[in-house]
């Protein structure tokens, strides 16, 4: 039985139910990636944004799914949380979907490997005009 998606009413709100719970919430667009930047686990949610459907695979590199005029900026933040323990980034960035097409987000990425051993990233779509 597929679950449904209950979107939250505004970004705020998404911001603060990420800042409290720091889990992943099924009804969360969320990805937790190990040390290694690997993509651990995807919700139900992130997936529908991404146009992955449940049985089509993922390449589990997160970098494969970034645009190259943004991977600068993502793997130095990322590097800086695995090995300096940087705490908190957020990116303006393109992300490819399951379809191939590049998709505007904005992602905020918390840092939890040394309470659940990864990086928790919530994602956001822009709005396209």
């Amino acid at each position: 039985m597929p679950m449904e998606i209950i979107k939250p009413k505004s970004a705020s709100s998404i911001r603060k139910r990420f800042q409290q719970q720091e889990t992943l919430d099924p009804r969360l667009p969320m990805l937790l990636l190990n040390a290694d930047s690997d993509i651990q686990h995807i919700t139900p949610a992130a997936r529908m944004l991404l146009e992955y459907p449940d049985r089509q695979p993922l390449d589990p590199c997160f970098f494969t799914h970034v645009h190259s005029r943004n991977l600068q900026q993502v793997w130095h933040d990322l590097a800086a949380m695995t090995r300096q323990r940087k705490q908190q980034a957020s990116w303006l960035l393109r992300l490819r979907t399951g379809r191939g097409h590049w998709r505007w987000f904005q992602v905020r990425a918390r840092n939890l490997l040394a309470e659940q051993g990864g990086i928790l990233l919530l994602l956001q779509p822009l709005q396209q005009a």
